[in-house]
Protein backbone atom coordinates (compact mmCIF):
# COMPACT_ATOMS: atom_id res chain seq x y z
CA UNK A 1 0.00 0.00 0.00
CA UNK A 2 1.51 3.50 -0.83
CA UNK A 3 1.83 6.05 1.69
CA UNK A 4 0.12 9.59 1.83
CA UNK A 5 3.71 10.86 1.62
CA UNK A 6 4.73 9.00 -1.58
CA UNK A 7 1.47 9.62 -3.42
CA UNK A 8 2.17 13.37 -2.82
CA UNK A 9 6.07 12.80 -3.73
CA UNK A 10 4.57 11.32 -7.39
CA UNK A 11 2.24 14.03 -7.43
CA UNK A 12 5.14 16.72 -7.18
CA UNK A 13 7.27 15.80 -9.48
CA UNK A 14 4.30 15.35 -12.01
CA UNK A 15 3.58 18.91 -11.14
CA UNK A 16 7.52 19.62 -11.86
CA UNK A 17 7.83 17.45 -14.88
CA UNK A 18 4.51 19.17 -16.10
CA UNK A 19 5.28 22.64 -15.42
CA UNK A 20 8.90 22.40 -17.25
CA UNK A 21 7.01 20.99 -20.44
CA UNK A 22 5.19 24.50 -19.67
CA UNK A 23 8.01 26.19 -20.01
CA UNK A 24 9.63 24.41 -23.16
CA UNK A 25 6.06 25.07 -24.83
CA UNK A 26 6.04 28.62 -24.26
CA UNK A 27 9.44 29.02 -25.61
CA UNK A 28 8.32 27.19 -28.54
CA UNK A 29 5.22 28.79 -28.93
CA UNK A 30 6.91 32.10 -28.41
CA UNK A 31 9.63 31.40 -31.57
CA UNK A 32 11.76 33.63 -32.82
CA UNK A 33 9.37 36.10 -34.51
CA UNK A 34 6.99 39.01 -33.67
CA UNK A 35 3.28 38.65 -34.07
CA UNK A 36 0.39 36.13 -32.68
CA UNK A 37 2.55 33.54 -31.18
CA UNK A 38 5.03 35.73 -29.51
CA UNK A 39 2.39 37.81 -28.01
CA UNK A 40 0.85 34.42 -26.66
CA UNK A 41 4.45 33.31 -25.42
CA UNK A 42 5.09 36.72 -23.83
CA UNK A 43 1.62 36.47 -21.77
CA UNK A 44 1.45 36.38 -18.03
CA UNK A 45 -1.54 35.02 -16.11
CA UNK A 46 -0.57 31.66 -17.60
CA UNK A 47 2.61 31.68 -15.28
CA UNK A 48 0.65 32.57 -12.06
CA UNK A 49 -2.64 30.31 -12.61
CA UNK A 50 0.57 27.53 -13.12
CA UNK A 51 1.68 27.42 -9.61
CA UNK A 52 -2.09 28.07 -8.50
CA UNK A 53 -3.09 24.98 -9.90
CA UNK A 54 -0.14 23.34 -8.57
CA UNK A 55 -0.54 24.24 -5.22
CA UNK A 56 -4.19 22.85 -4.97
CA UNK A 57 -2.99 19.69 -6.83
CA UNK A 58 -0.67 19.09 -3.79
CA UNK A 59 -4.05 18.88 -1.84
CA UNK A 60 -2.03 20.06 1.57
CA UNK A 61 -1.42 22.70 3.91
CA UNK A 62 -0.56 26.23 2.25
CA UNK A 63 3.10 25.68 3.14
CA UNK A 64 3.02 22.72 1.12
CA UNK A 65 1.26 24.50 -1.31
CA UNK A 66 3.74 27.35 -1.65
CA UNK A 67 6.40 24.70 -1.97
CA UNK A 68 4.49 22.92 -5.27
CA UNK A 69 3.80 27.11 -6.56
CA UNK A 70 7.68 27.60 -6.03
CA UNK A 71 9.29 24.00 -8.08
CA UNK A 72 6.56 24.80 -10.39
CA UNK A 73 7.24 28.16 -11.05
CA UNK A 74 10.74 27.30 -10.96
CA UNK A 75 10.68 24.15 -13.17
CA UNK A 76 8.69 25.97 -15.83
CA UNK A 77 10.98 28.91 -16.38
CA UNK A 78 14.09 26.61 -16.10
CA UNK A 79 12.26 24.91 -19.35
CA UNK A 80 11.36 28.36 -20.90
CA UNK A 81 15.17 29.45 -20.93
CA UNK A 82 17.27 26.42 -21.28
CA UNK A 83 14.56 25.70 -24.67
CA UNK A 84 15.48 29.47 -25.24
CA UNK A 85 18.74 28.58 -25.58
CA UNK A 86 18.37 25.93 -28.60
CA UNK A 87 14.97 28.53 -29.97
CA UNK A 88 16.12 31.49 -30.23
CA UNK A 89 19.57 33.47 -32.07
CA UNK A 90 20.89 34.31 -28.54
CA UNK A 91 23.94 34.72 -30.83
CA UNK A 92 27.55 33.57 -29.22
CA UNK A 93 27.13 32.81 -25.87
CA UNK A 94 27.14 29.14 -23.87
CA UNK A 95 24.01 27.79 -22.70
CA UNK A 96 25.61 27.78 -18.71
CA UNK A 97 26.08 31.92 -19.44
CA UNK A 98 22.81 32.03 -21.06
CA UNK A 99 21.31 30.19 -17.74
CA UNK A 100 23.60 32.55 -15.18
CA UNK A 101 21.74 35.01 -17.17
CA UNK A 102 18.63 34.02 -16.85
CA UNK A 103 18.23 32.88 -12.87
CA UNK A 104 19.91 36.69 -12.02
CA UNK A 105 17.87 38.24 -14.47
CA UNK A 106 14.11 39.44 -14.44
CA UNK A 107 11.49 37.10 -14.52
CA UNK A 108 13.55 34.16 -12.11
CA UNK A 109 13.75 36.66 -8.60
CA UNK A 110 9.30 37.55 -9.81
CA UNK A 111 9.04 33.81 -9.39
CA UNK A 112 10.28 33.23 -6.18
CA UNK A 113 7.55 35.61 -5.62
CA UNK A 114 4.67 34.93 -7.18
CA UNK A 115 5.38 31.20 -7.25
CA UNK A 116 4.81 30.82 -3.57
CA UNK A 117 2.32 33.21 -3.26
CA UNK A 118 0.03 31.89 -6.10
CA UNK A 119 1.04 27.87 -4.60
CA UNK A 120 -0.29 29.04 -1.25
CA UNK A 121 -3.75 30.09 -2.99
CA UNK A 122 -4.06 27.22 -4.58
CA UNK A 123 -3.74 25.20 -1.50
CA UNK A 124 -6.18 27.41 0.48
CA UNK A 125 -8.84 26.99 -2.23
CA UNK A 126 -8.12 23.48 -1.98
CA UNK A 127 -8.41 22.60 1.43
CA UNK A 128 -9.92 25.69 2.92
CA UNK A 129 -12.77 25.56 -0.59
CA UNK A 130 -12.60 28.94 -0.94
CA UNK A 131 -14.87 29.22 -4.31
CA UNK A 132 -14.57 33.17 -4.75
CA UNK A 133 -10.63 32.96 -4.53
CA UNK A 134 -10.41 30.26 -7.65
CA UNK A 135 -12.89 32.62 -9.91
CA UNK A 136 -10.53 35.58 -8.92
CA UNK A 137 -7.37 33.69 -9.70
CA UNK A 138 -8.91 32.89 -12.83
CA UNK A 139 -10.39 36.28 -13.56
CA UNK A 140 -6.95 37.44 -14.06
CA UNK A 141 -7.09 36.18 -17.32
CA UNK A 142 -9.43 38.89 -18.07
CA UNK A 143 -7.99 41.41 -15.83
CA UNK A 144 -4.85 40.84 -17.56
CA UNK A 145 -5.78 41.89 -21.23
CA UNK A 146 -7.79 44.73 -18.97
CA UNK A 147 -4.65 46.44 -18.10
CA UNK A 148 -3.21 46.39 -21.43
CA UNK A 149 -6.09 48.27 -22.40
CA UNK A 150 -5.94 50.92 -19.72
CA UNK A 151 -2.48 51.13 -20.34
CA UNK A 152 -2.72 51.87 -23.98
CA UNK A 153 -5.54 54.38 -23.07
CA UNK A 154 -3.46 55.96 -20.56
CA UNK A 155 -0.71 56.74 -23.18
CA UNK A 156 1.63 54.06 -20.98
CA UNK A 157 2.78 51.80 -23.52
CA UNK A 158 5.64 53.14 -24.49
CA UNK A 159 7.42 52.50 -21.03
CA UNK A 160 6.34 48.58 -21.14
CA UNK A 161 8.75 46.35 -23.78
CA UNK A 162 5.64 44.32 -24.48
CA UNK A 163 1.92 44.69 -25.28
CA UNK A 164 0.21 42.00 -26.75
CA UNK A 165 -2.46 42.50 -30.19
CA UNK A 166 -5.97 42.74 -29.90
CA UNK A 167 -6.77 39.40 -31.09
CA UNK A 168 -4.53 37.95 -28.44
CA UNK A 169 -6.22 40.50 -25.67
CA UNK A 170 -10.01 39.04 -26.69
CA UNK A 171 -8.55 35.65 -26.96
CA UNK A 172 -7.21 35.07 -23.36
CA UNK A 173 -10.03 37.34 -22.06
CA UNK A 174 -12.72 35.09 -23.46
CA UNK A 175 -11.08 32.03 -22.38
CA UNK A 176 -10.68 33.82 -18.67
CA UNK A 177 -14.52 34.35 -19.03
CA UNK A 178 -15.66 30.85 -20.09
CA UNK A 179 -13.48 29.04 -17.41
CA UNK A 180 -14.91 31.41 -14.84
CA UNK A 181 -18.83 30.50 -16.24
CA UNK A 182 -17.65 26.75 -16.12
CA UNK A 183 -16.48 27.28 -12.62
CA UNK A 184 -19.47 28.88 -11.56
CA UNK A 185 -21.63 26.23 -13.41
CA UNK A 186 -19.57 23.41 -11.28
CA UNK A 187 -19.95 25.27 -7.48
CA UNK A 188 -23.43 26.06 -8.03
CA UNK A 189 -24.31 22.34 -8.77
CA UNK A 190 -21.86 21.74 -5.62
CA UNK A 191 -24.07 24.06 -3.63
CA UNK A 192 -27.61 22.36 -4.92
CA UNK A 193 -25.61 18.60 -4.12
CA UNK A 194 -24.94 19.81 -0.96
CA UNK A 195 -28.34 21.61 0.05
CA UNK A 196 -30.13 18.55 -1.49
CA UNK A 197 -27.97 16.33 1.15
CA UNK A 198 -28.47 18.72 3.99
Amino acid sequence: MVSERARTARRLLLIVLGAALFGVAMSVLKGNDTGIRDDIGNLSAPWLLLPFFAGAAVRGRWPAGAAAGLAATFAALTGFYVANAFVLDLGPHSLANELRLAFTGYWFPRGLMSGPLFGALGALWRGRGYPTLGLAVILLLDAEPLFWAVAHRAGGVASFDFQPSVVVSVGEALVGAAACAGMAVVLHRRHRRTALLA
